[in-house]
């Protein structure tokens, strides 16, 4: 498969290389590791994996709280932010420590109050594997560690159009992505939760607006597992890539 996937990220013209998400990895080696003691959000080291780093998180260096559901170590809001809900809505307002920063004060408003921001929460499927770390490698270094678990891909809307479409080439199903609310690292739980499903679906992420300013303008991300991933690199010689319909797109890239 690792000529078919080279092929496939050849024709999609992907600038940013997929990168595989490696759960509970503890032997690979590492060109950088999340340290502690700094606020690490979760897309810089997967932007870093997919320019070429191999990259390793812990839950001790994933001092982020929605960082730490999206690499799959549990429910970090309860452990690291119970007042989630409320940043994620209205926000603390005159009860915010003094000092605090703007989105605990004001809220993100993704949600109109905590009630509603508590359900969202509710809902997340937060992984209860215990890994004791998580590794984002580039495709061409997957051969270092072994068969990821996962694969994310930073794509922009023309990519993001394709790889939707070639993931019903052989079931026919309409839908086959789904994109839930959540951080911008959320796809990876989100995407986790599908590898024992019966008909797994690819997710769709970078929706965050309170954190697409370290991600890269006019990208959104399609996470799934590895079996998908390694189904979009058959018969591409029969796919959409090869139309005129993409070739016209092709032009434009």
């Amino acid at each position: 498969m690792e000529a078919a996937n080279a092929k496939l990220v050849e024709m999609l013209h992907l600038e940013l290389e997929p990168v595989g998400v490696f759960l509970g990895n503890a032997d690979a080696k590492c060109d950088m590791q999340a340290q502690p003691g700094k606020r690490n959000c979760v897309v810089p080291f997967l932007l870093s994996a997919a320019r070429g780093q191999v990259v390793s998180i812990d839950e001790e260096g994933c001092t982020c709280p929605g960082g730490t559901v999206g690499c799959c170590f549990g429910d970090g809001f309860t452990r690291k932010n119970p007042n989630i809900h409320k940043m994620l809505s209205q926000g603390l307002g005159d009860a915010a420590p003094t000092g605090a920063p703007i989105h605990l004060v004001e809220g993100e408003r993704f949600f109109c109050d905590e009630e509603v921001a508590l359900r969202w929460r509710n809902s997340v499927p937060f992984s209860d594997a215990g890994y004791p770390r998580v590794v984002f490698a580039p495709q061409s270094r997957w051969s270092e560690i072994g068969a990821p678990d996962l694969v994310l891909v930073f794509a922009d809307p023309d990519q993001i159009s394709a790889l939707v479409t070639m993931l019903g080439f052989y079931s026919g199903r309409a839908i086959n992505a789904i994109a839930p609310f959540g951080a911008a690292c959320h796809s990876i739980v989100y995407a986790a939760a599908q590898m024992t499903a019966d008909e797994p679906m690819a997710i769709m992420g970078l929706f965050d607006i309170s954190q697409r300013s370290k991600a890269i303008a006019n990208y959104l991300s399609l996470t799934m597992p590895l079996g998908m991933w390694n189904t979009l690199g058959c018969d591409l010689d029969k796919s959409c890539l090869t139309t005129h319909a993409w070739h016209q797109i092709e032009a434009r890239m």
